[in-house]
């Protein structure tokens, strides 16, 4: 490879870079908002929840239902939001 060409590839990697480290302090700075926002209880209480429920079920098949959870999260929202649509 020439110069030239890896001077453009590491310039587009390092844009890359860039972009993903912006979207991660945005992120960051959005996270910081909502924790301040929330209840402070209402956080200590889903942590005892998550703790309790991990002590009792065990972290493998709490992690495997939180998965299942998240994935069909976006099928649900649509699921209720059709159906409230329906409903007017």
């Amino acid at each position: 490879m020439t110069r030239r060409s890896l001077r453009c590839e590491i310039q587009s990697v390092n844009q890359r870079l860039n972009q993903r480290h912006n979207q991660f302090q945005l992120t960051s700075q959005q996270l910081k908002i909502v924790l301040k926002t929330q209840m402070p209880y209402f956080i200590i209480a889903s942590g005892l929840l998550v703790g309790v429920v991990t002590g009792v079920m065990g972290w493998r098949k709490t992690y495997k239902a939180v998965i299942t959870g998240y994935r069909f999260y976006p099928f649900l929202k649509n699921y209720s939001s059709h159906l409230m649509s329906n409903k007017q």
